[in-house]
């Protein structure tokens, strides 16, 4: 399985090979930068694909972003399987205005809350978010399409199999920063029982950069990454993180209210952070001191398990992509 994971800023490709043993996966990942545009993504995806040499195969891609519906709800334990789907239909419109008839959604039980009740986590996606994704790996090089995710499913796929050991007892909120879209979702001994997307990015970190100092977008992008320029120009990066991630903190307080609230957790142990937006130097202890709760960065490819990875640096770019490619042979993903 290809794992293809088309980003607004970097378009992302992974394949796992198992050796039969667990213990012993090499991967083959890539990545280079494009933009939304799907002719430009598409010509990005065969430029990785030949580097790769990766000539064809099935493919899973992921998608994401403010336009998706994330619902939990708690429902009897009494209804009927066979009305549950028109049960969660109806639950989920009640608090929404589009039409999820225009719409593809799934869901599924993830939790027992108590002797009567279950949780049940809805997700739905427009119909031309799928399709627009589709056209980019239409006609490359005899791919051929097995499925497509929601990324918080391909996040959680990817840290329950190449997260470190504190997964399997911990209550952590998975946090993915990418450009400009960010993917939280919550873990209970592995186990997840809620998720969300909001509209935070590196993207805006980069824009405030350039705001405070009335310099170019793309002068403001190297600053964000080469430390060694912060004490000659005095930029402060926790200054700049108080207002930039404003949104993401509040959701993610959010979020864990949500959560205890709901007896889905009792509190929550930790935060990892992951994607290309977790590389900026300090957001890990900013975000940590802000919460109050242990933060921790977590780069798939830096694991002991894993082998012939191309290139270390990749990892934190890599976790959906690498979701989606482990989907067929260990069949963690929801679809």
């Amino acid at each position: 399985m290809i794992g293809i994971d088309l980003g607004s800023k970097f378009v992302k490709v992974c394949k796992v090979v198992n050796d039969g043993k667990k213990s012993s996966l090499s991967i083959l990942c890539a990545m280079t930068m494009s933009s939304p545009d799907s002719a430009l993504q598409k010509m990005a995806l065969m430029s990785l694909l030949k580097k790769l040499k990766l000539n064809s195969d099935a493919s899973f891609l992921a998608v994401g972003g403010q336009s998706l519906i994330n619902r939990d709800l708690l429902l009897s334990k009494k209804i009927d399987k066979k009305n549950l789907k028109n049960v969660v239909k109806l639950e989920v419109e009640q608090s929404i205005n589009e039409d999820l008839d225009k719409m593809f959604s799934s869901f599924t039980i993830t939790k027992d809350i108590s002797e009567d009740e279950y949780n049940v986590l809805f997700s739905a996606v427009p119909r031309e978010n799928i399709y627009s994704k589709v056209n980019v790996i239409k006609n490359v090089q005899n791919l051929k399409l097995a499925g497509v995710t929601m990324e918080s499913l391909a996040l959680v796929n990817a840290f329950n199999m190449f997260g470190p050991s504190y997964k399997n007892t911990e209550s952590i909120i998975l946090v993915n920063i990418g450009h400009t879209n960010t993917n939280i979702t919550v873990l209970n001994n592995k186990e997840l029982i809620f998720m969300r997307d909001v509209g935070f990015g590196g993207k805006d970190v980069t824009n405030d950069i350039a705001n405070l100092y009335t310099i170019p977008e793309k002068l403001a992008e190297e600053i964000k990454r080469r430390t060694d320029l912060w004490d000659d120009i005095g930029f402060n990066v926790k200054n700049v993180l108080k207002k930039s991630t404003a949104t993401l903190l509040e959701a993610i307080f959010r979020t864990i209210e949500h959560c205890i609230t709901r007896q889905y957790i009792v509190a929550v142990d930790r935060v990892v952070i992951t994607g290309g937006g977790s590389m900026l130097e300090g957001i890990d202890n900013f975000i940590g001191d802000t919460l109050g709760i242990a933060t921790n960065k977590w780069n798939p490819l830096i694991d002991n398990n894993v082998t012939g990875y191309v290139n270390q640096n990749y990892g934190c770019f890599m976790p959906v992509s690498l979701g989606l490619a482990i989907e067929k042979e260990f069949d963690n993903v929801q679809n």
